[in-house]
């Protein structure tokens, strides 16, 4: 687009990870006239995200938050979005959760009596294999799932450049101006909102809400040995991939936020990893990224105090795949029809703070 003219649009979008993909989704549905801007980070929280799904999580093993009414959505729009884009990036697979005591047995039994968890927890079983170290035997989770997320990025992305509405640079903040319209550079439009991931934690716009950042780090390891084609889980994940190859991870760092894999964060995987099987591997690639996580565990939506054509959607954190479908909806309600924002996920929580 020639630099010299004025485009003008409903909405700007700055960043187009998960959330700012699912943004413009749910506002083309509604025939608005979208621009994207973004420079595209390899290091970014969805382009390194190996996207599991897991509905029951830690040790009291307890569903996570809102998840029957998150995981259909989000189910329904990804299998959507691979007809529409003519990708295969969403799989639905049951996760085995390897048991570390005889009290995970007896919590996972109790549960699975509970009509809130019937649709969750399958069998247990007893034996993996003998490259798999299974003690106190493996829960089935059911329902659960996994998004290449790095393949669904990259293919929007494409769609988004054929249809002339990406702006592949990075945000300039300070070339920023808000009247009644949103004035950047060359372009006008009504609103405009920011999907930047952990960045947010720089924005000026937004440096009231209290992020809690962590890096995430995985590998990919490749092993004809171990010869799974289950997704398990034990204090991490372990995901079969093709070619005898397995994503394995995460970590959660608090102190470390740059975009590279740490000495103390590869011994921790492979402590955890060791613990679980019993073959040989090499580690293929090392990935780390910083995940957008807000205090609360919350995500974050609404408008700014001061600026009512000025919007944030973020702190997916480690639940982008589940989250990003269902908000990105709520939000895009909210601006087009003021729907109310949740108070759980709404900014106003933060601006009260201010």
């Amino acid at each position: 687009m020639p630099e010299s003219e004025t485009h003008i649009y409903d909405f700007i979008i700055v960043g187009q990870g998960i959330a700012g993909s699912m943004l413009v989704y749910f506002l083309l549905k509604q025939n608005k006239k979208v621009l994207v801007i973004d420079k595209l980070n390899p290091n970014s929280s969805s382009n390194i995200a190996a996207g599991v799904v897991n509905p029951i999580t830690g040790r009291k093993m307890v569903k996570s938050w809102m998840i029957d009414e998150f995981l259909p959505f989000a189910k329904s729009i990804y299998k959507t979005l691979e007809k529409e884009l003519n990708v295969s990036f969403f799989y639905e697979q049951d996760i085995y959760k390897i048991f570390t005591s005889a009290e995970d047995i007896e919590i996972w039994n109790r549960k699975k009596c509970d009509p809130e968890y019937v649709n969750y927890l399958g069998d247990i079983i007893p034996d993996l294999g003998e490259n798999i170290n299974t003690p106190f035997g493996t829960g089935i989770i059911k329902q659960s799932c996994w998004m290449d997320v790095p393949v669904f990025i990259k293919a929007y992305r494409s769609f988004l450049k054929e249809k002339d509405m990406l702006h592949d640079e990075s945000f300039e903040t300070d070339k920023l101006q808000i009247t009644d319209k949103i004035h950047y550079k060359n372009f006008i439009a009504d609103k405009l909102i920011f999907c930047e991931g952990y960045k947010a934690f720089e924005n000026p716009y937004f440096n009231f809400i209290e992020f809690s950042l962590a890096k995430g780090e995985q590998f990919t390891i490749y092993s004809p040995e171990l010869r799974n084609n289950k997704m398990l889980n034990k204090n991490i994940f372990i995901l079969p991939k093709k070619d005898n190859l397995y994503s394995v991870g995460s970590t959660f760092l608090w102190n470390d936020l740059e975009e590279k894999v740490t000495e103390t964060g590869r011994n921790e995987i492979l402590n955890k990893l060791n613990r679980i099987i019993n073959c040989t591997y090499e580690i293929t690639e090392e990935k780390a990224g910083i995940r957008p996580a807000i205090v609360d565990r919350r995500p974050v939506l609404g408008s700014h105090p001061d600026f009512s054509n000025l919007f944030i959607f973020n702190g997916l954190g480690t639940k982008g795949v589940t989250l990003a479908p269902f908000f990105a909806k709520h939000l895009v309600n909210h601006m087009i029809y003021n729907d109310l924002i949740l108070d759980e996920v709404s900014l106003s929580r933060f601006n009260l703070k201010k």
